[in-house]
């Protein structure tokens, strides 16, 4: 573990700046923003800006990963839209990766997909869908903005050209999430938090009356969002990220790091955990850490005792500050995992944050976490199919008759 920085005179001062906007880190309270509150009076509510009840709800939902990143596989029709619509889903969450549309974190550039993602918010809003139009770029990109704070200022130009793009869409429809999973680990989140005020202050300039979701550093983590000073403000709303226990939910995924985690090495866990069985399946290849990760993952207690914890700490947090608190990611890997033991966890995950009265947002919709029979298949649009027991997990109503394909209709 490497020990975290001592503080300088610039962080301490940005510090007591950020406080003043109300978007510190409430962790640096007792060493540089002594007396600073926690929680921000609404600087909407004096700016006239609608009611909670004008924008989105962000109830249930599920992530259209692979629409706008990665290979662009993974695109959806009308119809579909209407059926995620029937299911009793009531939005949608975007990932959008600006290096895939042609935007560079050096360079800049205007998104040649913006129209097509222009389209696709048109889609499901009429539909009758929310929509969360998420800014998701990939780990190397989002470290080159990390590393280099004079790529901010793209970054900025970026928001500007989405949120005039989007300004004119319903407020009551559309949300936008400002950045997926900021790292920023030790002092570095100073910096994390200033930029996010900015690139909140460049959206509000464009589109001033739509919900904005924001986020805390570390990707994401509550313990990380709970860090944060807030704002009572019913036009922003704070997200979080729920993967837990990951040596379940990545199990298989080749590309974790290695150095911090064995769960890329796994296959065939169960949730809740069976220590007999668990530990002795074996390993992609021998690891020093296995060991100590599969007693630790196992000593956890995890099942739905302990997700109903996990999710009330973080309910009674959101009421004790009186902000909406979002989990707009949780989600479980297909292969490598028996499909009982996947829906069990999704189940267990998603009455837990319906418990505490935060609203959910799968990963994803038909990708390598997906729930579809044609998840991870590029060129499926309107042609997919719900895994049986994804109605019953996600509480979804009885499925509706079958999309049709664009050459059907």
């Amino acid at each position: 573990m490497t020990p975290a920085p001592r503080a300088d005179r610039r962080a301490l001062l940005g510090a007591a700046a950020l406080g003043a906007a109300g978007l510190a880190d409430a962790s640096l309270a007792g060493a540089s923003l002594v007396g600073a509150a926690q929680t921000v009076a609404p600087p909407a509510a004096a700016a006239g800006l609608p009611v909670l009840a004008d924008y989105p709800k962000l109830a249930r939902g599920l992530n259209l990963s692979h629409w706008f990143e990665y290979e662009r596989g993974q695109g959806l029709t009308a119809p579909e839209m209407r059926q995620l619509k029937a299911l009793g889903l009531d939005h949608v969450r975007i990932p959008v990766d600006p290096v895939v549309g042609g935007w560079h974190p050096q360079r800049g550039g205007r998104l040649a997909f913006l129209g097509e993602l222009q389209s696709a918010v048109a889609m499901a809003v009429d539909a009758g869908l929310e929509v969360v139009v998420d800014l998701h770029m990939e780990p190397s990109d989002k470290q080159v903005i990390e590393d280099r704070p004079e790529t901010e200022a793209e970054l900025l130009r970026l928001w500007q050209q989405l949120a005039r793009a989007f300004a004119g869409t319903p407020r009551a429809q559309v949300a936008l999430e400002l950045f997926n999973e900021p790292q920023y680990y030790g002092w570095k989140r100073l910096r994390w938090l200033d930029l996010q005020r900015r690139l909140l202050d460049t959206v509000r300039a464009q589109a001033p009356s739509h919900l904005v979701l924001l986020t805390g550093p570390r990707g994401g983590a509550f313990d990380a969002v709970a860090g944060m000073a807030v704002q009572r403000d019913p036009a922003l709303a704070y997200v979080f990220h729920f993967y837990d226990p990951f040596i379940f939910t990545h199990q298989g995924a080749v590309w974790q790091d290695e150095r911090y985690t064995t769960a890329g090495l796994r296959h065939g866990l169960r949730y809740p955990p069976e220590a007999a069985h668990d530990n002795a399946l074996p390993l992609r290849k021998p690891h020093p850490k296995a060991a100590q990760e599969m007693a630790d993952h196992l000593k956890a207690g995890w099942g739905p005792q302990k997700m109903r914890q996990e999710m009330a700490r973080a309910g009674q947090w959101a009421r004790d500050k009186g902000v909406r608190l979002l989990c707009n990611e949780f989600g479980c890997i297909r292969a490598n995992v028996d499909p009982a033991s996947r829906y069990r966890w999704v189940a267990d995950v998603r009455t837990a944050l319906e418990a505490a009265g935060i609203g959910w947002t799968l990963w994803d919709y038909t990708d390598i976490f997906g729930i579809t029979q044609q998840s991870a298949q590029p060129g499926q649009a309107g042609r997919r199919t719900l895994d049986a027991p994804a109605y019953a997990a996600l509480g979804l109503k009885a499925a509706p008759a079958p999309a049709l394909s664009r050459a059907q209709r």
